[in-house]
């Protein structure tokens, strides 16, 4: 089994991991196309993605942990855009019959980051990965000089998902 973390937005990512304890297999920023202003996600790149893992004689051998939005954001275009982006990933899981779990970011923050204070998360969620998985960067490409939030978010929503067994 396969669990792909998705971190929700267009700043976000998508994480592979064994359901063996192990480095992670495959990551990706979220895939994204122009439209008339800004991005929006790529459907079709993200069924490229996901699909790599193919069948098995049981369905798909990938289960997908996807980060709910929340309600609240620091302006209406952004709460608007998660949604959106939120919408496009459901459509690809659902209309090709993708196992996948729905959590929210309390969730599993909870369970990850342990006693982490509200706004500390990104970097207690850093920290987090460092720990888990040392010899990982977390940059997006090999041009980037900071690591990649939705990458390490990404990684500990599919790491959450391997431990609870999803």
């Amino acid at each position: 089994m396969i669990y792909i973390g998705i971190d929700n937005g267009l700043t976000g990512g998508l994480v592979a991991l064994s359901d063996h304890p192990g480095p992670p297999i495959e990551m990706w920023p979220m895939p994204t196309r122009g439209k008339a202003k800004g991005n929006e996600v790529d459907a079709l790149a993200l069924w490229q993605i996901i699909s790599k893992y193919g069948m098995t004689s049981c369905g798909f051998g990938v289960t997908v942990i996807l980060e709910t939005p929340g309600k609240h954001s620091p302006g209406a275009q952004a709460l608007c855009s998660m949604w959106d982006s939120y919408g496009a990933i459901r459509g690809v899981l659902e209309s090709r019959g993708i196992r996948h779990h729905r959590i929210t970011p309390q969730q599993w923050q909870k369970n990850m980051l342990p006693g982490c204070a509200k706004g500390d998360t990104k970097p207690a969620a850093l920290l987090r990965a460092k720990q888990l998985w040392p010899a990982e960067s977390w940059l997006a490409t090999a041009r980037s000089t900071k690591p990649h939030e939705g990458l390490i978010d990404a990684a500990l929503i599919a790491e959450y998902g391997r431990i609870n067994k999803l």
